[in-house]
């Protein structure tokens, strides 16, 4: 009885020591700094295993969300962009092995991906999955706005929710009026939403597109 207590014992403490080994390494990935976190993903250098908990995986694709979205990785040549794209779109496919609704893991997905099939596919995946979640709204919007109105609904209905959403909120207001004011193509989707909203809600939205244009 003693042996078996001991090797249960064992046992759980390796468990335990794996499974903070695995938060360890995604706070430290999640906390290093923008070169840092660049290079671990465009060089493979140390990858983070995929921790369990949700919190973790959270940190983890934000963390890629965010260098893809930063200005080291955009002053680089395309197949450094690629590395780091498939760095993510790697963890991202191992998240959804084990969970196939998890939001995160399908934004990043869409993120990564540079084929338009992909692209949409994601992005459909990404709003079902996290109707009403700011990170996830604003990359689809930014990544998907391309798509509206090219003939497919599922991507225009998935978008206009998102505009929908984002509009409802101050911090939303801005950024969308941010994307309005960032390229003209993106406007007409943008007004065909806000105009069918409510009166305050388009009252507030047209407020914060003429403060960005008076700054």
């Amino acid at each position: 009885m003693k042996l078996l207590a001991f090797t249960l014992s064992l046992l759980a403490f390796s468990g335990a020591a794996a499974t903070f080994g695995r938060e360890y390494g995604v706070a430290y990935f999640a906390r290093s700094s923008d070169q840092s976190a660049f290079n671990t993903l465009a060089y493979d250098v140390d990858i983070p295993q995929i921790p369990l908990s949700s919190r973790g995986v959270r940190e983890l694709f934000t963390t890629c969300g965010s260098v893809q979205q930063g200005l080291i990785y955009a002053l680089q040549p395309s197949v450094t962009r690629a590395a780091v794209d498939a760095a993510c779109i790697n963890m991202a496919r191992k998240v959804l092995d084990r969970n196939p609704t998890y939001s995160a893991a399908h934004t990043i997905m869409m993120l990564s991906s540079s084929q338009p099939a992909d692209i949409t596919r994601s992005l459909i995946l990404s709003q079902m999955t996290a109707p009403r979640e700011s990170w996830a709204a604003k990359l689809r919007l930014r990544k998907g706005m391309p798509f509206h109105g090219t003939g497919q609904s599922a991507v225009d209905n998935a978008l206009e929710s998102d505009i929908r959403f984002l509009v409802q909120s101050f911090g939303g207001r801005v950024w969308l009026a941010k994307l309005y004011q960032s390229d003209k193509n993106f406007r007409p989707a943008i007004v065909g939403v806000i105009d069918n909203r409510p009166d305050d809600e388009k009252a507030a939205f047209l407020q914060e597109v003429r403060r960005l244009g008076q700054d």
